[in-house]
């Protein structure tokens, strides 16, 4: 992507061929970033198929919002919005459904109920820190808005009234609120994470 914006600014020739394979190995890295994810079945909420669509929405979305391409932004941003409420539903029911629990991680179930007599360690360590965060159901629903609200409803409604006549002011505040907005989803993304290490210490 550098060779072709080169192109444009110092030769003002679009070098296509470097564009789409700019283009393509951009989408495949993000493809291949959300599966990192997408594929740890010790985290339920994140193994699904809508962590990578989440991904890959959301990428071409900013993507439109960075080009200025009014009708394609306003598109993208809707359809990400939607996967990222999907996410957030299926996400809210994924660890009861995956059916793990302290007797099916030790395999002690058949002899009965089982409980922890000790938390493994008494100090910390990386999981705990990055996978089990316990934030109130109340604290997420309102961070789940606040993220949707600037991701998605802000720039929607800045690219409405720039569809009449484009600025550049617009633009910057929705670019803006847009990335202020994923990164909130993106926090939200690793403090909703409810990894089964939980189950040891008494957080699931």
């Amino acid at each position: 992507m550098g060779l072709y914006g080169l192109g444009l600014v110092f030769f003002g020739s679009a070098w296509q061929p470097l564009g789409w394979l700019g283009a393509i190995g951009a989408i495949a890295t993000v493809f291949t970033t959300s599966m990192i994810y997408a594929q740890m079945k010790t985290i339920p909420r994140w193994n699904s198929n809508l962590t990578p669509a989440m991904y890959l929405s959301l990428s071409l979305a900013g993507g439109a919002l960075l080009k200025g391409s009014v009708i394609w932004a306003m598109l993208l941003l809707a359809v990400s919005g939607v996967i990222l409420v999907m996410t957030w539903v299926q996400g809210d029911k994924a660890f009861e459904k995956s059916g793990t629990t302290i007797a099916t991680a030790t395999g002690l179930g058949n002899i009965g109920a089982v409980t922890a007599f000790e938390p493994p360690h008494t100090g910390t360590n990386y999981l705990l820190r990055e996978f089990v965060h316990v934030i109130g159901r109340k604290h997420s629903q309102k961070l789940r808005v606040i993220s949707f609200v600037l991701a998605v409803v802000v720039p929607v409604i800045l690219l409405a009234l720039m569809s009449a006549a484009f600025t550049h002011w617009l633009a910057v505040i929705a670019v803006a609120s847009h990335i202020a907005g994923v990164v909130t989803s993106r926090w939200l993304f690793f403090a909703e994470a409810e990894h089964v290490v939980g189950l040891y210490y008494g957080k699931r």
